[in-house]
This record gives structure tokens, C-alpha cells and sequence, in this order.
């Protein structure tokens, strides 16, 4: 099995996009569990909008690149594959 890291440049699968938001995740708990003022708060808040934003982004680009995919594979005659 071949295992890698989520790519944030070029996602390609939804493990790619699983794995940014959850680290993501991962690190605001982390942070908001060390400080606790409102500054940081606001500092998560924005953080997470910003890899929702991504997370919007990557999906689309996975979308759009498996229905060039597939639209390249129709047009191709069975015995070229």
C-alpha cells in the first residue's frame, strides 16, 4: 500500500481534503487547550475559515478534474485503453 502525505497544492481525493481539515482541526483544539483570550479566538475563527475556504476549493478542483477525466475516457474506443 502506498501511503502519503495530503497534498494542499494538488489535492486529488477526498483524503487529501480529510486530512488538511482534520489536521487542521487538530491544531486549533490544540491551541485554544494552551491559550485561552479572545485574540486567539478570533485568530481560530479566521484560520478556519480560511481551510474551509481551501477545503471548497480543493473539492471542486477533485470535481472538475475526474469530469475532464471521464470525458477523456468516452472518447477513447474501448481497445485504446
Amino acid at each position: 500500500m502506498d501511503a502519503r502525505l495530503p497534498s494542499v497544492r494538488h489535492p486529488h481525493s477526498f483524503y487529501d481534503v480529510f486530512g488538511v481539515v482534520a489536521a487542521a482541526v487538530a491544531i486549533m483544539a490544540l491551541v485554544l487547550m494552551v491559550r485561552h483570550g479572545s485574540v486567539v479566538r478570533i485568530e481560530m475563527v479566521a484560520f478556519m475559515a480560511i481551510v474551509f475556504l481551501w477545503a471548497g476549493w480543493a473539492i471542486e478542483r477533485i470535481l472538475t478534474e475526474s469530469e475532464e477525466h471521464s470525458k477523456q475516457r468516452r472518447q477513447r474506443p474501448p481497445w485504446d485503453q
